[in-house]
């Protein structure tokens, strides 16, 4: 008797531990990143171009800046990008960096990958905020757009692949380089994606990496994008010294989400 009292106590004492520790925990989360309360009526289910079209109506930028962004591909290949009306194409070889206008989607083609012969994706950008560099600093500071091989091989095994490239708040960015393993935070898919990189930070691009291809029959000049234009984007030549981030400048990262795949 007098043994399973001490058990009992035993059990007592770690459950108290274990909720203290708990507790603490909820706490330091919630110092390190504030309860979201704000209403996010968009998500990642919508119509791709409706939060770009909010974006506009917001006055989250002029209809005539042009964001300069840079795709990159893991392990290489050619980046082609739809554009304007009527409907033109512009390839770019991987890291590509060009200037895109807010509010708009666009329509890429990811080819002649050296690792995937043969195979093409069509993934899509949607802009829906800019960045504010310093003067003359605009073309130094693109907002990246990684597309890696697990998000390739996702689309061409027939899953669609969300990810929201947000600009990190000052307050809340990590305090160390952020590398493959820091840079994206993945969610479940019952998650809202906007929601949670509105919460971390400022949403600027999102990427719809699916399995959609054209028809062979020619598609409709909606599904190539919306017709914003793209304009040159090149980092001024600078030194090595010279070429480390601005402080002053927001740094990037993404929330990314995988599913079954539906039309984009």
């Amino acid at each position: 008797m007098l043994l399973q009292t001490v058990r009992t106590q035993r059990l007592m004492m770690l459950v108290l531990v274990l909720a203290s520790s708990l507790l603490s925990s909820e706490r330091a989360e919630a110092q390190i990143v504030p309860q979201y309360g704000q209403f996010q009526p968009l998500n990642q289910n919508l119509s791709p171009g409706l939060a770009g079209q909010w974006a506009v109506m917001a006055g989250k930028g002029s209809g005539h800046w042009s964001q300069p962004i840079q795709i990159t591909l893991d392990g290489g290949g050619d980046v082609t990008v739809y554009h304007g009306r009527p409907v033109q194409e512009t390839t770019h070889r991987s890291p590509a960096q060009l200037g895109v206008s807010l509010g708009h989607l666009y329509r890429l083609r990811v080819s002649n990958m050296p690792d995937l012969p043969g195979v093409e994706i069509y993934p899509t950008i949607e802009i829906i905020d800019r960045l504010h560099p310093p003067a003359g600093k605009k073309h130094d500071f693109p907002i990246p757009v990684y597309i890696d091989r697990d998000d390739i091989d996702s689309a061409i095994n027939g899953n669609l692949v969300t990810r929201v490239v947000y600009i990190e708040q000052p307050q809340l960015a990590a305090p160390f380089a952020l590398d493959d393993s820091t840079r994206v935070r993945t969610l479940l898919p019952a998650q809202n994606v906007l929601e949670q990189a509105d919460r971390y930070g400022r949403p600027a691009v999102i990427v719809r990496i699916g399995g959609r291809l054209p028809s062979l029959h020619g598609e409709s000049a909606a599904f190539y994008g919306t017709g914003g234009f793209i304009s040159h984007s090149t980092p001024r030549p600078v030194d090595q010294k010279q070429n480390q981030p601005d402080p002053h400048t927001p740094l990037t990262s993404s929330v990314s989400q995988n599913g079954r795949s539906t039309p984009e």
